[in-house]
């Protein structure tokens, strides 16, 4: 079967694209008047627009790899 690869630069750009889109996500939630729900350590916080701030869950912080190639079988 087909193998898939991808290079590091590649990785790069779409790291590049996914935080841009977060700020993004999270600019327009604080233009409408929105909380944001983000993970700070071990804890999921929601903030509200008055900068209260929520706990939502405790959680285990996970590190993974990608690694450089995919076979699909």
């Amino acid at each position: 079967m087909g193998k898939i690869t991808e290079s590091s630069k590649s990785q790069k750009q779409k790291q590049k694209l996914f935080s841009q889109a977060g700020m993004i996500a999270v600019k327009t939630a604080q233009n409408n008047n929105l909380p944001i729900t983000y993970a700070s350590g071990n804890k999921v916080i929601k903030e509200y627009p008055d900068g209260t701030t929520e706990v939502l869950a405790l959680i285990t912080p996970v590190q993974t790899t990608v690694p450089k190639k995919f076979i699909i079988k």
